[in-house]
């Protein structure tokens, strides 16, 4: 959960740096400060351009097919930001599988709420995978036109208030961070400037957020435990490329992540466009009506019949495990009591060896040197072949061990 949300806030904080100067650089973060100190509406969409199967996956079947569906992915809607009213709202459509997946945010100062709208895609795109969501008519109207408000203590493991200062203290670090950069990495052509993104500059980002977390109390709670296994395990290569038009404020972000062979995956490299479209329609952003915001506790509810089955199952199949390693465990100590008594019996009883089998014993015992046995060891021996011999076979042991 807290790789997603550095993530999100380094992604976040590069759209909205500000910085100061003239030429493409300056023109850059014209482009980005005025998104956030204005009103703006913009159309986007994310498509995968390309993506490309190792050697070795190359001529898999079942490799390719699954290229194509990711291929198929496309998300288009529209972002809307009001300045004054410090809300925004994010609205979009998701096509993968041959579903059509709603997905919309809205914010208003610390406050989030999710679209439940959703619900239904994923049910129907999880039946495809044969996992039991709930289906029936009755559960997923219930989430239709639902929010999840996202801000309350019971949903999101996070201190509201922490991580919005967080956020701007770190969209300062950004900032600044962008401002040192060469201005020969800011380049023009036309209308167009081009800023290349890299690893390296996506590692420095998420150690500034790290070093950032830790050195606040109230931010131990984004601080990264794991942090340099995350960052050992980044592809191998990151390369964002962002392409402005300063005319018509168009930006165009291509996103190419290349990975190591040793990550024994079947995708070599996959490369993401994004694309931020200005647009006139800019309208009031409303937030849900209080009938139309639900809590966890409510959602619960709603899938409680569904829940209780699944816990039921689960319950059973441990529950089944349990009675199956104690009867096991019963059938063993049976077992090995049975077998300790026949053992016993045969023991007690006018068990004999088989010469043939005593002469061959005798054998090996000739080789043996016993010289180094004290007279303890040796009885100690005894006793164990006792059980097992005739009385003149023990008496031949017996001298074995007496003579050597």
């Amino acid at each position: 959960m807290k790789k997603i949300k550095l993530a999100l806030l380094i992604i976040l904080s590069v759209i909205i740096l500000a910085g100061c100067g003239k030429s493409a650089k300056e023109e850059f973060f014209d482009y980005t400060k005025k998104n956030v100190t204005e009103n703006s509406s913009n159309d986007i969409s994310m498509t995968i351009k390309d993506i490309k199967l190792t050697a070795d996956m190359k001529d898999s079947p079942e490799a390719n097919v699954m290229i194509t569906q990711l291929k198929d992915i496309k998300v288009t809607g529209s972002m809307q930001h009001d300045v004054s009213e410090k809300a925004t709202n994010t609205k979009l459509n998701i096509e993968a599988l041959g579903q059509k997946i709603p997905l919309e945010f809205i914010s208003k100062n610390d406050d989030m709420y999710f679209s439940l709208d959703i619900f239904r895609g994923i049910s129907k795109i999880a039946s495809q995978f044969n996992s039991e969501l709930p289906s029936d008519e009755k559960t997923l109207s219930a989430f239709d036109g639902k929010y999840l408000k996202l801000s309350d203590a019971d949903t999101l493991e996070i201190d509201s208030k922490s991580a919005t200062n967080l956020t701007k203290e770190f969209q300062k670090e950004v900032s600044n961070y962008f401002t040192s950069l060469d201005e020969e990495r800011f380049t023009k052509e036309n209308d167009v400037v081009t800023f290349k993104l890299t690893k390296k500059d996506v590692v420095v980002l998420a150690e500034k957020f790290n070093t950032l977390s830790k050195s606040k109390k109230e931010y131990k709670e984004f601080v990264i435990p794991d942090f340099d296994e995350m960052i050992k395990n980044l592809p191998k290569a990151l390369d964002a490329k962002f392409n402005l038009n300063t005319k018509t404020n168009d930006l165009a972000v291509a996103l190419t992540s290349t990975f190591d062979k040793k990550d024994e995956g079947f995708i070599d490299s996959i490369e993401v466009l994004y694309n931020y479209k200005p647009n006139d329609k800019q309208v009031a952003i409303k937030l849900p009506a209080k009938k139309e915001i639900v809590n966890v506790k409510e959602i619960e509810a709603i899938l409680a019949p569904y829940l209780s089955d699944e816990l039921d199952e689960e319950l059973d199949e441990e529950l089944d495990e349990e009675l199956d390693e104690e009867l096991d465990e019963e059938l063993d100590e049976e077992l090995d009591e049975e077998l300790d008594e026949e053992l016993d019996e045969e023991l007690d009883g006018d068990f004999n060896m088989a010469d043939d089998e005593f002469k061959e014993l005798v054998k090996e015992l000739e080789k043996e040197d016993f010289s180094s046995f004290s007279a303890a060891e040796s009885d100690e021996l005894l006793e164990e072949y006792e059980p097992l011999l005739t009385e003149k076979q023990y008496k031949t042991i017996e001298k074995i061990f007496k003579n050597k």
